[in-house]
């Protein structure tokens, strides 16, 4: 495995790195990043900005916004949050979830016990410490390979994370919770020794080279180059962060344990003339796929039942059924 550790802040240059990472290198070797941002809120690829953020709040405590490009919710991170993302080879037949697990929640569990942090994966893509969630996994398919990518919350500003995310109620109430911060929790309350996070950091590096050698690689300056291009062009564009909805005739939306799904559609003629789906379910494939193969098709029951189950819809939309998916496109 090749060990990434870029030393740039910017949240947009490390989410094109691994676009880069995803083409370049990561199609034949396992890839592992570590890294760091400045005050960050990052949305889930298929998520409304303005629904998800306090965009005034965001801007006045200096927080950036960024879009990735896997599934799931928005979170936060600042120079308190460590970000992992491993890049894997991927075939036709493997299981992304279970690669997630197994080659990066269960190490980064068992290297934090190492430290004597007692911790454990939950759920559809949570690890928590005595019942509180410090880190989430995303996931995302390339060309032959897999990212999968969490954030470990060590010492974050958790009074600015409930501030500026404006959590979806339903969500709260489902897990049976009263706040995003009662749910949420620091590593390093749980630390037996205390220490700061650039030597959390180090210790977490040790722990997991001697549980998946490493070696250490440097970008070409060419190879920056074509990163900063990605990040321009695509992460820090406003057009790829703020991306909305258009005016739709139609549109409804449903919370499952899975995620929830929210869906605009404009209807002309009976006919499905553009459709968008929103929402934080873990999709691992682009979300535009399964609005175009709905795009053009009657709003008939019948016939949009026989498209989504002709449809594989799990790498869209991470374990939500086709009954639940119709339940939304005719409540």
């Amino acid at each position: 495995m090749i060990f990434i550790q870029p030393k740039t802040t910017d949240a947009a240059l490390h989410f094109a790195t691994e676009e880069y990472c995803m083409t370049a290198l990561g199609q034949k070797q396992d890839i592992f990043m570590l890294w760091q941002t400045d005050r960050c809120a990052m949305l889930g690829s298929n998520q409304i900005a303005q629904d998800e953020i306090d965009l005034a709040l965001a801007k006045q405590n200096d927080v950036q916004i960024v879009r990735r490009s896997s599934g799931g919710g928005t979170i936060y991170t600042d120079e308190g949050t460590l970000l992992c993302t491993l890049i894997t080879p991927f075939s036709s037949g493997d299981d992304a979830k279970e690669i997630g697990r197994n080659r990066l929640a269960e190490p980064l569990i068992s290297a934090l016990q190492k430290m004597g942090i007692h911790g454990e994966i939950k759920g559809r893509n949570d690890m928590l410490i005595d019942g509180k969630k410090f880190s989430g996994l995303a996931q995302r398919l390339g060309k032959n390979c897999l990212c999968s990518h969490c954030s470990l919350l060590f010492d974050t500003d958790l009074s600015i994370l409930e501030k500026i995310l404006t959590v979806d109620e339903s969500k709260i109430k489902n897990k049976g919770i009263a706040s995003v911060r009662s749910r949420v929790t620091n590593i390093y309350q749980h630390l037996p020794e205390k220490y700061a996070t650039q030597e959390f950091k180090t210790h977490l590096i040790q722990a997991l080279a001697e549980l998946i050698p490493m070696d250490t690689y440097t970008f070409s300056q060419e190879e920056l180059g074509a990163i900063e291009k990605i990040r321009k062009e695509k992460y820090a564009n406003p057009l790829w962060i703020y991306r909305t909805n258009n005016n739709f005739t139609h549109s409804n939306e449903k919370r499952f344990p899975l995620g929830k799904v929210e869906v605009y559609l404009d209807i002309k003629g009976g006919m499905i003339a553009s459709c968008s789906i929103r929402g934080d379910f873990l999709s691992i494939k682009p979300i535009e796929e399964l609005e175009k193969h709905l795009t053009h098709k009657a709003f008939d029951k019948g016939t949009l039942m026989a498209c989504v189950n002709n449809t594989d819809l799990l790498p869209y939309l991470g374990g939500i059924t086709a009954d639940e998916f119709l339940s939304v496109l005719f409540s």
